[in-house]
């Protein structure tokens, strides 16, 4: 059996100020986030994608250098939405 570590802090609190994501403290509230907050289809673009292979290492390993590039692959793909402005940026 192994030890998953949902319940480790992510690097810094997120807080998206737009878009449908939820706040973020937690290993499991990012992946909370990833699966029920991102709109059908989100995870086939490549920096969800990439989010959520990070999320699912620092998940298993609990290392804090894994939380770190987790918690910086999060945050770059919600700029990438746009989220982190009161209004969402249109995409090009």
């Amino acid at each position: 059996m192994s030890v998953l570590y949902w319940d480790k802090d992510l690097a810094f609190k997120i807080a998206p100020k737009s878009g449908p994501m939820r706040v973020m403290e937690t290993l499991l509230d990012a992946n909370q986030a990833l699966l029920n907050d991102l709109p059908k289809g989100s995870l086939q673009q490549p920096h969800w994608r990439a989010a959520a292979q990070r999320l699912a290492r620092a998940s298993e390993t609990g290392e804090q250098a894994d939380i770190q590039d987790t918690t910086a692959a999060l945050l770059r793909a919600i700029e990438q939405e746009g989220w982190m402005t009161r209004r969402p940026v249109a995409r090009q």
